[in-house]
């Protein structure tokens, strides 16, 4: 009987992921040439900073909370358990959930946007220039 009830549960998954494949919009295969292709790529890439952010929220949580358990864990027994186990989970915890920060500090020196700097006005101009 389980290997019925195995073999009945492999053929509906097949069934589900090639309806969900058979469903999905031709938009995002290579329709256009290469244009239409970088241009599909641009777009998918578009929310990859959204989706680090959220995996490093939620890792950056789940080793907090790991790292406070072990702590307790060597409160409890200081032999069996170091206390560097629960420090290292808490500071990787604590750089997971700076990530998201760094990350738009970092887009924000770089970026393209409309209050870029010219080179014109990076130059020193000695006229201007007084002291205090």
């Amino acid at each position: 009987m389980k290997m019925k009830y195995s073999n009945i549960t492999y053929r509906l998954a097949a069934a589900l992921t090639t309806g969900v494949l058979m469903s999905e919009s031709t938009a995002a295969f290579a329709s256009g040439g290469f244009q239409g292709v970088t241009g599909n790529i641009v777009k998918s890439a578009a929310g990859l900073p959204n989706l680090i952010s959220s995996v490093a929220y939620i890792g950056g949580v789940g080793l907090g909370v790991a790292g406070i358990f072990k702590l307790k864990q060597h409160v409890d027994n200081p032999t069996q358990t170091q206390m560097k186990d629960g420090l290292v989970r808490l500071g990787a915890g604590g750089g997971l959930l700076a990530l998201p920060m760094v990350t738009k500090a970092m887009q924000g020196t770089v970026a393209t946007t409309a209050t870029k700097v010219s080179a014109s006005e990076l130059q020193f101009n000695a006229a201007t220039f007084t002291t205090p």
